[in-house]
Formats: C-alpha cells, structure tokens, sequence
C-alpha cells in the first residue's frame, strides 16, 4: 500500500542518513540513488537495493553506480536505442555507397550500349564491330558482377536490421517486465493504464481495477529470510497469471503489491475474480526447495475500484488503494469494493462495501 507522503526535506535528510550509515559519501549519483530509495518513488530501485542489504548486508561505491545507471540514469533507458541507431545508421550509409557505386556503373554501362548502337547504325569494318561487342560484353560481365554485389549488400543490411529490431523489441520488452516475477512492471501499467482508460472511453466499455497485497509479507522475509520473500512474490505472481483471462492486465507496482485491470469487466464483476484469486492462493503453501517443510499460508487483500469515464487517473489508483485499505484494516484476506457514481449536477458519492471477506 503506498505510505503518507512525508515533505521533501525530510527525504533529503534520510538519504544523507542512509549514506553516512554505509559510509558512502554523498556524491550527485549516490545521493540520486538515496532519495529515490528512501521516498519509495521507485519501487524496482527499492526492490534492488532491498536485495542487495539482504543479501549482503552492505552496499559498495560499485553498487550505487550500478543501481544509478540500472534506473536512474539516461544512460540505461537509451543505450540500447542509440547503440541501434548507430548501427542502423552505418548500415544505410553502406546501402547507399553501394547503390551510388551501381548507379556510376550504369551509367557508364548506358554510354556504352550508346555507343555500341551508333556503331551498327553506321558503316564501319567487322573487327571494330567485333571490338564493339567485346567491350558490350564485358560491360554487362562488370555491370553483373556488381549487382550481385548490391543484392548481397543488401541481403547483408536487411539481416542486420532484422537482428537490430529483435534487439530493439527485446530491449522493450525487458523494460517493462519486473525480472524478479516477470510480470509488468510499474512503467508498464502505466503505459497499459493509459491505453486501457483511453479504450474504455472510446468504445463505452467498462474497466475494473485491482490493488492486490500479500498479507504479513513483512514476515516472510523477517522470519525466513528474502530468499523466502521472493519466492512468495514468485508464487503469487504465477497464481494470479493462471487465473486470469488474456485480455487482463497484470504488473508489480512495488514491493509486496501487484496491480490487475479488467478491461469489459464491471465492479461487481471484478469482486468475483477477486475472491476467485483470493480462494486461488489461500490453497497455496510455501515450502523449502528440497524439503517438506511447510512454511505458512499466503493470503492477500484487494482493493477493487470501477473507471469513470474522464476522472484523473490517479483518482481512479487512489480509489483502488483506499478500498485495499479498507480490506487490511478490516482483517486481511478479504475484497472491498469502494465505487463512485456521478449524477449530473451532484457531486461525488462514495459507496463502500465489504464484500466475501471472512478471515482465514
């Protein structure tokens, strides 16, 4: 669940804290990486530091580097695209040498079939005919020879840059996928929040959301350690996948909680899926890899909102974590629904029920 916001001075002092315990100093990048950490404003760079102390108990000078340049620094958004580009680029400029050198060839290929015809037009002796056709001939052995050539070139570019799109699409693709559960990630939903909403408006269809968190998660690493913790987050992950339709929208938004929309999917609706999954994962165990150990139960609690049409988006998520709120202040392990409805000339009307919601 998203914590209070706190004022920015108080992230500024936090940070300086969180260095000076590691005895890092407070470089521009260093500094960079802190606030984002200690403000939660970047839950993959939380998540990888949270691992990293887990871990290792430590954070090094090489680590903020790496984790500055991994989510903070332009240089990780872009360098695959400008690695492309550059490639792209030297790929065209060969095409193009290649297509100016065959152009010069044919052009002089062309004087040549001019001249040669002149030739037969006019009255001359056979062995300059003979000349004639024996220049014509390795004229069009040359001309040959260097198409061949561009058609290779060519064959060769295409390649490359069939190779450069695939990268480019994997490219994407890993920076909008969290690695740790392989669902979207937060820059992901976003990006499908954007389009779903928009959809939503345009063909007047319905649109549900769905704030998801592991109860007692805390615990799981406490008790058990992160390997434990990111094996829950992977279970989950996987259970809430298999229990959904294609169309359904699932990421990581940060930490312990996971975010799905249901496109064509009304409230209502959207409460069914939810104890459906709650069901889902309440018949889960945890158990050590390579043992019988039982571990404990995984419950979770939801927070379920509907899409108005033209409402803030963030109005929309904020709907969603307070109904989730609800749900673990009410006991955990249940579903709340908190709908608003617009009547023209009246303002918002906030309706809240707890529904199918008996702990276990």
């Amino acid at each position: 669940m998203t914590s209070n916001i706190e004022q920015p001075d108080q992230w500024a002092s936090k940070a300086l804290a969180f260095l000076q315990e590691r005895k890092l100093l407070p470089l521009p990048d260093n500094y960079t990486v802190a606030y984002h950490y200690v403000a939660k404003t970047n839950p993959n760079l939380c998540m990888a530091i949270d691992m990293l102390l887990g871990h290792l108990g430590q954070l090094t000078q090489t680590h903020m580097t790496e984790l500055y340049n991994a989510h903070l620094g332009l240089e990780a958004e872009y360098r695959v695209f400008r690695e492309a580009n550059s490639n792209i680029e030297s790929e065209l400029k060969r095409v193009i040498s290649a297509i100016d050198q065959s152009k010069e060839s044919n052009s002089q290929y062309d004087q040549t079939l001019t001249s040669f015809r002149g030739n037969l037009e006019q009255d001359h002796p056979i062995a300059d005919l003979r000349q004639a056709v024996s220049r014509v001939i390795e004229e069009t052995r040359v001309i040959a020879t260097q198409n061949q050539k561009l058609q290779s070139q060519l064959a060769q570019s295409t390649q490359q840059m069939t190779e450069i799109k695939y990268t480019l699409d994997i490219a994407r693709k890993e920076s909008l996928i969290d690695p740790l559960t392989e669902v979207g990630n937060r820059k992901f939903f976003n990006i499908e929040l954007q389009r779903a909403t928009q959809d939503a408006v345009e063909k007047n269809n319905a649109l549900s959301l769905l704030m998801i968190d592991i109860d007692y998660f805390k615990k799981f690493n406490d008790n058990y350690g992160h390997l434990i913790g990111d094996q829950v987050l992977r279970l989950v992950a996987r259970t809430l996948i298999e229990n959904l339709k294609g169309r359904d929208i699932i990421a990581r938004y940060g930490g312990e909680e996971f975010v799905i929309m249901l496109p064509q999917t009304y409230a209502v609706d959207a409460v069914r899926v939810g104890n459906h999954l709650r069901a889902a994962l309440g018949s889960k165990q945890i158990k050590r890899k390579n043992s019988t150990e039982t571990l404990g139960q995984i419950t979770i609690s939801i927070g379920v909102t509907e899409y108005f049409p033209g409402e803030p988006l963030n109005g929309f998520i904020d709907r969603a974590d307070a109904a989730l709120y609800e749900a673990k202040r009410a006991g955990r392990n249940r579903v709340v629904c908190r709908i608003q409805n617009v009547e023209e000339g009246e303002p918002l009307a906030t309706q809240q029920k707890v529904l199918d919601s008996p702990s276990a």
